[in-house]
């Protein structure tokens, strides 16, 4: 991810710090790319790299008033992509984990009850987020997340072009977080670890 033009950069990001939309623009131009391919470099997946790639940029410039302060934006940014993967890869485990258990219906919960309540309100959560998808962002969705099958293979399955499985799985997964909310994604991040034995 090294690049040339450290003042440039520099000066970029000093405007971004102080809210230049401009700015903010220039730079996701000259370095969007650089992050895509190190975060498919690190995933091997063309949907979490372009999903860890918009969060970057959503998180420096929610964080801009910091920006003026990091001397080699670069391995910053390096960073950032590498954290942010780590954490998608590690997510996306516990989804499929989830989705298994509630696909096969065999859930086991620890034995703490506050957990136990936990993880069962959270299942049927899922459950109904599933359910509230239309059939092909289900199927696709479940084709992904619990057979773990790549893209072109889902789509010589369904018969769909490769685009067209990509606009289904990143609907789904936004119906998805939208009917959990922010609470529930709270709950899994927290519990989530504790909540099923393999």
């Amino acid at each position: 991810m090294n690049r040339s033009g450290t003042y440039n950069d520099s000066k970029l990001l000093t405007l971004v710090a102080n809210g230049n939309e401009a700015a903010f623009h220039q730079l996701y131009r000259l370095h969007h790319q650089r992050v895509y391919s190190f975060a498919f470099f690190l995933t091997s997946s063309d949907l979490l790299a372009e999903e860890v790639t918009q969060e970057i940029f959503i998180k420096i410039w929610n964080h801009r008033a910091e920006l003026s302060e990091i001397k080699i934006f670069d391995a910053w940014v390096k960073t950032l992509v590498r954290n942010q993967c780590y954490t998608f890869l590690n997510r996306l485990a516990k989804e499929r984990l989830v989705f298994q258990n509630i696909n096969n219906q065999e859930i086991q919960v620890s034995s703490s009850t506050e957990e136990k309540y936990i993880s069962e309100e959270y299942i049927t959560l899922l459950r109904q987020a599933v359910s509230h998808l239309s059939e092909q962002q289900r199927k696709v969705f479940l084709f992904s997340r619990i057979d773990g099958m790549r893209l072109d293979e889902i789509a010589i399955k369904m018969g769909l072009s490769i685009n067209t499985v990509k606009s289904h799985i990143k609907a789904a997964m936004k119906n998805i977080r939208l009917s959990l909310g922010s609470q529930a994604l709270i709950i899994f991040t927290v519990f989530g670890k504790n909540l099923f034995k393999e």
